[in-house]
């Protein structure tokens, strides 16, 4: 089994210990983030796209489930950790791929990554084969479309940001092209990226908030601070967007 990411989520300062130390035995197994709350849980999957979550389910404000279903759009192998049994019917009812009762032990974690395994050659996710050839000065770059964050019109040229997985697969946050928004349009899938501005495409899996401020609407994304502006004209689409997650929170 290749090396695969993971995210811890619980917010219990020593289940988290507990488990990190148990994972930390796992030589194919690489923690990149825990998350104490829902909120921060949803961010950090967005951000960092781990291959395997451990999510407690019992939290304030948003528990496990409301977790899973704001990010179920995301791949990723699930497994549900509890000190609580009962929820185990409801666990599965979901795409989770194990529930375990807390503490896990070393031997339980070893038959969960048997299943991952097992499931993951018997059904492999379809991955998007979407890419773009971009020029970034003298050097041609060949980008998926899921590693752009979003793109910026400045003067003659577009800044390509990328996202944290972008940036580590390219060496590099940003790409400079002199290709169009327009040009974007067309090559981008219109179901994930959306044109919010005149000078703005973001990919719309990495929305986190429309934001309203000085009469003005604005988005956060995963991984940077930036405030981008939003038409209008869009607002309305954007809104349909994170109705669900919008839910969830309040």
């Amino acid at each position: 089994m290749n090396t695969k990411t993971v995210i811890i989520i619980d917010d219990e300062q020593a289940a988290r210990q507990h488990l990190r130390d148990v994972i930390t035995g796992f030589d194919e197994l690489e923690i990149v983030a825990e998350a104490a709350d829902g909120k921060s849980a949803i961010e950090q999957l967005m951000l960092k796209r781990p291959d395997i979550v451990f999510l407690d389910i019992e939290m304030p404000e948003l528990n496990g489930f409301d977790v899973a279903r704001a990010t179920q759009h995301l791949t990723y192998q699930l497994i549900f950790m509890t000190a609580y049994e009962q929820y185990a019917l409801k666990a599965f009812d979901t795409n989770a791929i194990d529930y375990l009762v807390k503490p896990a032990r070393p031997e339980l974690i070893a038959k969960s990554l048997a299943k991952i395994v097992r499931h993951q050659t018997q059904v492999q996710p379809p991955r998007s084969s979407a890419r773009l050839i971009l020029n970034d000065h003298a050097a041609q770059k060949i980008v998926e479309c899921e590693h752009i964050n979003f793109i910026e019109s400045i003067g003659r040229y577009r800044r390509v940001h990328l996202t944290e997985q972008g940036a580590r697969s390219h060496n590099t946050d940003t790409i400079i092209s002199e290709q169009t928004l327009d040009r974007f349009c067309t090559q981008l899938p219109e179901s994930q990226f959306y044109r919010l501005h005149r000078s703005y495409i973001i990919n719309a899996t990495q929305l986190l908030a429309l934001k309203y401020h000085a009469r003005k609407y604005f988005v956060r994304l995963a991984g940077t601070d930036a405030q981008i502006p939003v038409s209008r004209s869009f607002t309305g689409t954007l809104k349909a967007r994170i109705a669900q997650r919008a839910q969830l929170e309040d």
